[in-house]
């Protein structure tokens, strides 16, 4: 800050919320099932979790619970944690009354308790010189986590990735995380990124500002229209999860898939639908056709596929499909040294011959096997004495 030419002290930036507003409200459907177990149909991100905690508030193991996700009418990460509370209450209920039971909320319900964007309130100083070289930067941060943890401990390194896309020079920050008597807080749309790229933008256009940079030779001569071109550079750290999937190919020729990821919308469906058809393809048998109709992509099963994790982060997609297409790679493998062996096999002709001696009586009909004789090309035998009992 000692190097600075001019200095902005205490400048303040206030951010606000953001709710979700996704067309499906959160909603989820319990049928208990036989054995102490239920099955659970939820609009959720990562079912995985609404697993354990179902199986916690229960009592009962994680193999008695069954989450089910077909697909999600919008999340932007709003179906994350926030649909962990709805399915889990919904459980509780159908356990205890052994009937099926269902909840939704509608919007005004859900507004208000699934929190949305963290709020914000920041105080920055700025040392810069004269041609707009900023040399140091110390940012204050409160960050309103509202009544619960949720995923407010991660917003600060979410945030600090963001900011430091530009050169600040000596840059220090303090950043506390504020337990409020507000709604939990929670993931949502590039969580932490998104303000920390507008903290870093409003400096930028506050220096621009007290030097006048901003001002062309255009709006210098014209009073009534003023043009303006805005450069935002963006940095996101690319945080690839592990990510299951299983392939299966049925007896019929169609494929079954499944994948960890959840369809939000964002076609991650038809992604993996398209990779299983790419991957296959490889081993070129006749009558395939348009493979992509024979393709199938199985709803998310907590009990059929362990470990889905978190669908987040603009990574699922990938992840899923990279998944798929090493499943497709091994299926490939085992098929085509199959495909060869059939191969060599029709290219051998056994074979072998029968002649009967047979003399029949005419008036009872009696019939008699006078002589046998087969002679039978069975290749090397790996034992004479069994093969001749087996013919």
């Amino acid at each position: 800050m000692a190097e600075a030419d001019h200095k902005i002290l205490s400048a303040e930036i206030k951010l606000g919320s953001q709710y979700y507003f996704y067309m499906e409200t959160q909603t989820a459907l319990a049928v208990p099932d036989e054995d102490n177990c239920i099955v659970v149909y939820s609009s959720i991100q990562a079912p995985e979790y609404a697993e354990s905690t179902i199986s916690r508030c229960l009592g009962i193991p994680e193999h008695n619970v069954c989450v089910i996700t077909r697909r999600v009418g919008g999340g932007f990460g709003g179906k994350a944690m926030k649909a962990i509370p709805v399915a889990t209450a919904c459980a509780l209920a159908a356990y205890n009354l052994r009937r099926p039971v269902r909840m939704y909320m509608n919007r005004k319900t859900d507004m208000k308790t699934t929190g949305g964007r963290h709020p914000m309130e920041v105080t920055y100083n700025v040392g810069f010189k004269e041609d707009g070289k900023i040399t140091a930067l110390h940012l204050d941060i409160l960050i309103n986590a509202g009544i619960g943890t949720d995923i407010s401990p991660i917003i600060p390194l979410f945030m600090v990735g963001a900011i430091k896309k530009y050169d600040w020079g000596a840059f220090s920050f303090d950043i506390k995380v504020c337990r409020t008597n507000h709604s939990s807080k929670s993931a949502m749309r590039g969580p932490g990124e998104v303000q920390g790229t507008f903290i870093s933008e409003a400096v930028i256009e506050h220096v621009a500002s007290v030097l006048s940079m901003d001002v062309d030779s255009f709006n210098m001569c014209n009073k009534w229209r003023q043009r303006g071109i805005s450069r935002v550079p963006i940095v996101h750290e690319v945080l690839l999860r592990s990510n299951p999937g299983k392939v299966s190919i049925l007896g019929d020729g169609s494929v079954a898939v499944e994948v960890g990821g959840i369809e939000l919308g964002q076609g991650l469906w038809t992604k993996v639908k398209q990779m299983t058809a790419f991957s296959l393809s490889a081993i070129k048998c006749d009558g395939m056709g348009d493979f992509l109709d024979k393709i199938r992509i199985i709803q998310a099963n907590t009990l059929s596929l362990i470990q889905e994790g978190l669908t987040a982060g603009s990574t699922t997609s990938e992840c899923s499909c990279e998944a798929v297409r090493i499943c497709c790679n091994i299926l490939v493998e085992r098929l085509t040294r199959i495909k060869e062996n059939l191969q060599e096999q029709m290219g051998s002709v056994e074979w072998g011959i029968l002649i009967l001696e047979v003399e029949v009586n005419l008036l009872t009909g009696q019939t008699t096997i006078l002589q046998s004789d087969i002679i039978y090309d069975c290749g090397q035998s790996l034992n004479p004495a069994v093969d001749l009992g087996q013919l």
